[in-house]
């Protein structure tokens, strides 16, 4: 029950955009919210409209802007952007069809799927350095809000990103915890303004109550 003494953050991925529709990569690209996007996002603020948001934290990429201030506009609540949100640089690889990639760089492709804690685009963010700042971001909002309930608005592989570290977190943490192993990442499907509903107890477990939720979008 998300009235149970905890914080609740709903996790949300921005609309959809062109890129999203044509397999590109976004990355930290500031591309914008299609019209299905902007339809989606419409459909994502009414499916929280009823819920009793404290705080909206956003990426600061514009698609996942727009996602935000359309929920926000249910709520008397002002978005945060918070930059650690952002997507993954992908630095030559923006704008590029994931297949393209695949093509023109194999051994890198294959890399980014199978060891990502290795993987750096060309000029782009190393993952590790991604993986990082994603983590320390969830967990920044989620101190911010005990036994409150917040939306953050954010991208594919930053979802997926928290998400496979929740899954692997030890409760309790020991002194020394084992790395995170990022490599199922891709396994965590995350569709355009899909839901995750994550759990933060006041002893510090978190746990995942709902993954890629879209049932808003089918009426």
């Amino acid at each position: 029950m998300v009235n149970e003494m905890a914080t609740w953050i709903y996790l949300v991925r921005h609309g959809q955009t062109l890129w999203n529709e044509e397999g590109r990569l976004c990355g930290s690209s500031d591309v914008p919210l299609s019209d299905e996007g902007l339809a989606q996002a419409q459909k994502l603020a009414a499916r929280l409209r009823d819920i009793e948001i404290t705080a909206i934290y956003s990426s600061p990429l514009f698609r996942a802007r727009q996602t935000a201030e359309a929920i926000a506009a249910c709520h008397c609540v002002e978005v945060k952007v918070e930059p650690d949100l952002r997507e993954i640089d992908y630095g030559d690889w923006e704008g590029l069809k994931v297949a393209d990639v695949a093509e023109r760089f194999p051994e890198l492709e294959k890399l980014r799927r199978e060891e990502p804690m290795k993987f750096v685009a060309p000029n782009g963010e190393p993952m590790r350095q991604f993986a990082e700042r994603v983590i320390s971001a969830i967990q920044r909002i989620a101190a911010s809000h005990a036994n409150e309930t917040v939306c953050v608005v954010a991208h594919q592989t930053v979802n997926r990103f928290i998400l496979c570290w929740i899954l692997q977190s030890p409760h309790p943490a020991p002194r020394t915890p084992n790395p995170i192993d990022f490599r199922f990442w891709r396994q965590l499907r995350q569709d355009p303004a899909c839901v995750n509903l994550l759990q933060v107890r006041e002893d510090g477990l978190w746990r995942i109550c709902l993954v890629n939720d879209t049932c808003h979008l089918m009426g």
